[in-house]
């Protein structure tokens, strides 16, 4: 029993769902889960009503993680994006892209981080041009976002990210519930292989309720019992997640680099 129980603090530890304005509240499912250990949400909601949800999980958590997508584009640089998310209540910008430029990608990141917000820089496929996650790499990004099939990719993630960039922060999942990976996997199958993978957070979308979660915790404790999704993998990916948070509670921690 008390094995199940790490089992589930783990899994929960490792998602990340979604919420959208709170008018009702947060819902119960993640209530529960943020009192069991889930990290914090990423906030699909603008302005007073991003700040409002912001809020509202940080009532639970005061130390929770709280993405959003964020400005990012012409005329947006790391200093203004930061300011920006803050006023919504976000310490992680989930949509930070990558630049033409690979050098201006590393100063959007530092930048970010240096006012307070970690930076998710992604998407990455594991293909094309690399340069600017090595980039992103050195200049200390505290997460990259990886694409489908990217984010169940093994050889993209343990392989390209980790080993040829030698990346040691946290990866995060594409959002689990688009169709193409409903429709391909499942949710819980797709939480799974992106762990197996080297995933550290799996991202939920605003369609996500307290049954794919509870699906992702079976289908995750199949896996284990199995013996094709080590203990020690969720260990290590919800080691790396409470670095991140940490860091969002005191920007002034090192990067990690390993």
């Amino acid at each position: 029993m008390k094995t199940l129980h790490r089992l589930a603090v783990l899994v929960d530890s490792c998602l990340l769902p979604s919420v959208r304005g709170t008018g009702r509240g947060l819902p119960e499912w993640i209530l529960r889960g943020l009192e069991r250990g889930t990290p914090g949400a990423a906030v699909h909601a603008f302005g007073a009503e991003a700040k409002a949800a912001s809020d509202a999980v940080r009532t639970v958590l005061p130390d929770a993680l709280t993405g959003h997508s964020g400005p990012h584009g012409a005329g947006t640089d790391g200093v203004e994006a930061a300011a920006a998310l803050m006023e919504t209540g976000a310490n992680l910008h989930l949509g930070v892209r990558p630049y033409p430029r690979a050098d201006a990608t590393r100063v959007f990141v530092t930048d970010l981080q240096v006012h307070g917000v970690a930076a998710a820089l992604g998407p990455f496929t594991g293909t094309g041009n690399l340069r600017p996650f090595a980039e992103g790499a050195a200049a200390g990004v505290r997460a990259i976002t990886a694409d489908v099939p990217a984010t169940l990719s093994g050889p993209a993630i343990a392989g390209v990210l980790r080993g040829e960039l030698g990346y040691g922060g946290v990866v995060v999942s594409d959002i689990l519930d688009a169709p193409s990976v409903v429709d391909g996997w499942g949710v819980p199958g797709a939480a799974v292989l992106a762990w197996i993978a080297g995933v550290d957070l799996i991202r939920l979308g605003p369609a996500s309720g307290a049954g794919v979660r509870d699906a992702i915790q079976a289908a995750a404790a199949r896996a284990v019992a199995d013996g094709d999704l080590p203990v020690d993998r969720l260990e290590e990916a919800a080691d790396r997640v409470a670095r991140l948070r940490r860091w969002a509670s005191d920007p002034r921690m090192p990067a990690a680099r390993g």
